[in-house]
């Protein structure tokens, strides 16, 4: 697993030898706002872009709004540096306080000591060191919850709220505002499903094709305007697809796997994506699925990129995981994983604005 940032942040108003990183959420402004510890359990999902299971989740907090979410299997919390990692991402995302959600269907919650509250000294150290104030740490089993703050029952009652509460406006507001939560994280990642390997492959051949073409403007001297023109096909696509239309036809499919390996094709796209002159995603997420490897590792990258960008790094890291297993030799790729394990907040990396070598 790794640190994955959901776009849209919250204003809350509360009345291996390396760590694995957590899937991290960079937030941007936005208008919502969570009033309670129960708006703000509602919102996680929407923050994440899907409801956690078997997870700690950890929201930073800077000025009243939600800077960074992070979200770690259980499973990683075995590793002693990896809750530590994850305050640390959250201190880099400017996050002053933090609050934390265990999330575990399969423990019974009676009484005193709550499951999971040996965890509560780990994430209070951890927050402290890296300079944040942890405001609160609860549990949610069940679609209940209770707050490890709590002292007696006049805190909190032993059956615990409920989290979905008809009361709390939030999920509709979240709905209106364009939000969404997935079942699971697994069905996130299905976006990128790729379609069975006999089809992948159906278009290895269109594919050669059109590398025979490159290869044949290249020793005619026409190689910058095979360029030119692969590259304002690439656009156009993604500006169609952006727009609703239909999935690109194979052949196509096979000309624009085939130009994404040309570096100054895929560069020139790179560039357009991160000034936001150009999205994209659907064409990306579509030829992820459509193309064998090692042609998908360029949109997979592509669709990794534009989600990082807009604080979606769940998203990112799917993608980029799917990239380096297709081409593990992907520099581009490996470069965005790196961000994405170190908790690169986007909206402190300056935009390109010029290719930067003849890298893949």
């Amino acid at each position: 697993m790794g640190t994955e940032p959901v776009a849209a942040p919250i204003v809350i108003g509360m009345s291996s030898a390396d760590p694995p990183f957590p899937d991290t959420v960079t937030s941007a402004p936005s208008t919502l706002q969570a009033h309670g510890p129960r708006a703000l359990l509602q919102a996680i999902p929407y923050l994440l872009g899907f409801h956690p299971a078997d997870s700690l989740v950890v929201v930073g907090i800077g000025a009243d709004t939600v800077r960074v979410t992070a979200r770690l299997d259980l499973d990683d919390l075995a590793h002693q540096d990896s809750i530590r990692h994850t305050m640390d991402v959250l201190a880099r995302g400017t996050s002053e306080s933090v609050i934390a959600v265990v999330y575990d269907d399969a423990v019974v919650a009676s009484g005193t000591p709550l499951p999971w509250a040996a965890l509560l000294p780990q994430v209070l150290d951890a927050a402290t060191a890296a300079g944040c104030v942890l405001m609160d740490m609860f549990l949610v089993s069940a679609g209940r919850w209770w707050s490890y703050a709590c002292d007696g029952p006049q805190c909190c009652p032993d059956a615990g709220g409920w989290v979905a509460d008809p009361t709390t406006a939030f999920a509709a507001a979240a709905t209106v505002a364009g939000l969404s939560a997935l079942p699971s994280r697994a069905a996130l990642a299905a976006v990128l499903q790729p379609h069975p390997v006999d089809e992948r492959e159906r278009l290895a051949p269109m594919i050669a094709v059109a590398e025979n073409a490159a290869t044949a403007a290249t020793l005619e001297a026409r190689a910058e305007a095979f360029e030119r023109a692969a590259t304002r096909a690439l656009f156009a696509a993604a500006r169609r697809a952006d727009e609703g239309g239909e999935p690109v036809r194979d052949a196509a499919a096979a000309r624009f796997g085939a130009a994404l390996t040309i570096t100054a094709v895929r560069d020139s796209v790179w560039i357009a994506l991160d000034c936001d002159r150009l999205d994209g995603r659907p064409l990306w997420a579509d030829l992820a699925r459509r193309l064998p490897a090692p042609y998908d590792a360029a949109a997979l990258f592509l669709y990794g990129w534009c989600c990082w960008r807009q604080g979606d790094g769940v998203s990112a890291h799917v993608a980029v995981e799917r990239a380096l297993v297709s081409d593990p030799a992907y520099t581009a790729a490996d470069m965005l994983q790196v961000a994405l394990a170190r908790g690169m907040d986007p909206r402190a990396v300056a935009r390109l604005r010029r290719s930067y070598g003849r890298r893949r």
